[in-house]
């Protein structure tokens, strides 16, 4: 099967990382939403863990590291990334937080970007974007694991389809995901070859750390596509 899948640019939180991004052309984005302690959004790979103390600071510090942000300077703010982006490609806005959803798409929106899609663990939260915006994608994300019923899954989320580690991902999983309309993106895929199998399941979304690696690999499944 040749399917031309979406790349998708994996957690462009560095606002040094996502210029670089738009410099080269990617066609989505992807920010980790949350709301800091002042209320604001900004982009950080931060959840609602429930941990307090030195072990919730420690682990606050540990995505700072992963981001490769010095943790003595604060996120960059959602409306200050989207502003850059505008409406030069589409943005994966993986929610972390509950009760964003709303926001965070209007803030999209009142900066023009073209194609939106949100993601998040929590079922309200993807049902609520959807409700106050019909246009948005809304994808089940997060999941690592294989999924039973994958198709039933979405369905409770009231989502257009689901984000699976890629290790969770086999041809069973995508037909059926497929056969009744649902969308099927894949994380974190950085290995070329890994990326050519899930291009033949027809995955529609990668994503990825390397999107200028993996574009070449999804330009040549759309050539093939073109050529059936």
């Amino acid at each position: 099967m040749h399917h031309r899948p979406i790349i998708v640019a994996h957690k462009a939180n560095r606002k040094s990382l996502l210029l670089k991004y738009l410099r080269v052309g990617v066609e989505v984005v992807e920010f980790d939403v949350t709301r800091d302690g002042n209320g604001e959004l900004v982009v950080k790979h931060g959840m609602e863990t429930g941990v307090r103390g030195l072990r919730g600071l420690v682990m606050d510090y540990g995505y700072l590291l992963i981001e490769g942000r010095d943790p003595l300077f604060r996120p960059s703010t959602l409306e200050e990334h989207l502003s850059l982006v505008g409406s030069k490609c589409g943005v994966w806005l993986d929610l972390k937080t509950r009760g964003i959803e709303v926001e965070s798409v209007a803030l999209a929106r009142k900066f023009g970007v073209r194609d939106v899609i949100v993601s998040s663990g929590f079922h309200n939260t993807i049902r609520r974007a959807k409700e106050v915006d019909g246009s948005v994608t809304a994808i089940l994300g997060n999941v690592q694991y294989r999924p039973a019923n994958p198709v039933k899954e979405v369905e409770l989320a009231s989502a257009d389809g689901i984000s699976v580690h890629y290790y969770f991902v086999d041809r069973e999983l995508v037909e059926e995901l497929h056969s009744v309309g649902f969308k099927v993106a894949v994380w974190t895929v950085n290995n070329p070859a890994k990326a050519s199998e899930l291009v033949e399941l027809g995955v529609d979304y990668l994503i990825t750390d390397a999107p200028e690696k993996l574009r070449l690999i999804a330009a040549k499944a759309g050539a093939l596509a073109g050529q059936g």
